[in-house]
């Protein structure tokens, strides 16, 4: 079994090139430019999405919008034509053409930057332009007629909620409007693959948004959001966010050949992760890997036909072994592998790394902000002032398929048990945690 290979039509590409002609330019080397690179690694349903949202409340750090998935793939570097599994080495960077090396250079410096309290609605409609393209492969965008149908849209959002012009307070509702908006005038979009407010109140679609995905769902919606500079890549650390990162750290050092690698190791106890796993992969987003051959994982394939062509989530070395395991078995393995992937690479490599406890960021405002208080201290970046704030008051929950609740794993401790053993354990004993699984939350 192997994955099927994921390109888009060839009008992809060439609407994709317009929109890059239209957004203007980004910070020219925008890969070599960068000083600092900061690596939020983890597994899957650990919490990485919330914990990176926080950050972004952060002037003093870069982001990309979302995930940095979506670019790998734009470049080819994706499966399986740079490997069988989610590892990129040094050598996939290496041998990548000057054209696609210059293709990702360009959509990173115009995706990277920091949320913005205003947005310039003609910039702004063109990132969304692009998200959509990317987010919809297959559909035939007009880049103009969707920008058309967004001014609309921020016109009547803007004098229905009292903003200001230049003023993007809510990007979801903005998002959730544009999508319906854009159905009725014929594109085949549907705002259920969103995670945007209310989704969760109709019935979500069962199957993959399209065979060819670029973005996985749910998909994001857009902030506010100010381009980084040439100042901004010299002097401010870019953090970027995506649990398939655990196998590419020394890809990433490639990628960047100029900035100081360093790894934020987002942790949490084995119990909560490997629940959300399982939620995770019967939730009807997080489409990953299409394969060309039908999964037989129990619980999944059988509970789920729909998405048995699916792989979700990232696909660790030696996944094959388990395209017929139970599917508490499959999350096991994707956690232990992540967390083993990257306390492996940070101890040979050398790189300079701090963990980070998912469960001190929701014990509460205290725990929270005596966490993220250490952290920017290693950061070398201020904690005060608004950042400070949004950090003790927490976020909203993000990608979420239920609604948070300490100890949630327990309502399936039975069968989640029975794969905390062997191996499983002793990634969490090289994580701390180690003890009584009952005191897990």
């Amino acid at each position: 079994m192997t994955t099927r290979t994921k390109v888009p039509p060839p009008s992809f590409d060439r609407r994709l090139a317009v929109l890059r002609g239209l957004r203007g330019a980004g910070v020219p080397s925008f890969t070599e430019r960068i000083r600092e690179l900061v690596v939020v690694a983890s597994s899957s349903r650990g919490g990485s999405s919330m914990f990176t949202d926080l950050l972004r409340e952060s002037s003093d750090l870069l982001h990309l919008r979302a995930e940095i998935n979506p670019f790998l793939r734009l470049a080819g570097l994706d499966h399986p034509v740079a490997g069988d599994d989610d590892r990129l080495e040094p050598r996939h960077w290496q041998g990548l053409s000057r054209r696609r090396r210059r293709l990702l250079d360009e959509e990173l410096a115009l995706d990277a930057g920091t949320p913005a309290a205003r947005v310039d609605d003609g910039a702004h409609l063109l990132d969304v332009a692009w998200r959509l393209a990317v987010q919809w492969p297959a559909v035939d965008f007009d880049p103009e007629r969707v920008v058309r149908a967004g001014r609309r849209v921020l016109d009547r959002v803007r004098r229905e909620s009292g903003w200001d012009a230049g003023e993007l307070r809510d990007g979801r509702r903005f998002q959730w409007e544009l999508l319906h908006d854009l159905a009725a005038d014929g594109y085949a979009v549907d705002h259920r693959y969103y995670d945007l407010p209310g989704t969760d109140a109709v019935r979500p679609p069962r199957g993959a948004p399209g065979d060819r995905l670029v973005e996985e769902p749910p998909f994001v919606a857009l902030r506010a959001w100010r381009r980084a500079d040439e100042r901004d890549c010299d002097t401010k650390p870019l953090v970027v966010k995506t649990p398939s990162n655990a196998y590419r750290l020394a890809f990433l050092r490639a990628m960047f050949p100029n900035a100081r690698l360093r790894v934020v190791h987002l942790t949490r106890n084995p119990a909560a992760s490997i629940n959300g796993l399982f939620d995770g992969w019967r939730h009807p987003g997080f489409h990953a890997h299409r394969m060309t051959e039908p999964l037989r994982i129990a619980g999944y394939s059988d509970e789920c036909p729909l998405d048995r062509w699916w792989w979700k989530f990232d696909l660790p070395p030696g996944w094959r072994q388990h395209t017929g395991s139970p599917l508490t078995t499959v999350c096991a393995f994707q956690w232990r592998s992540a967390h083993d992937a990257v306390l492996d690479a940070v101890r040979d490599d050398g790189i300079n790394s701090v963990q980070v406890r998912y469960e001190d960021l929701v014990s509460g405002a205290e725990s929270r902000t005596r966490c993220v208080a250490r952290l920017c201290d290693w950061l070398g970046i201020p904690f005060d002032g608004t950042f400070a704030r949004a950090v003790r008051d927490g976020l909203d929950p993000v990608v979420t398929t239920k609604p948070p609740s300490p100890g949630r794993w327990r309502r399936r401790a039975e069968a989640i048990n029975e794969v905390l053993a062997g191996d499983v354990l002793r990634t969490a004993e090289r994580l701390g945690y180690g003890g009584d699984p009952a005191h897990w939350i």
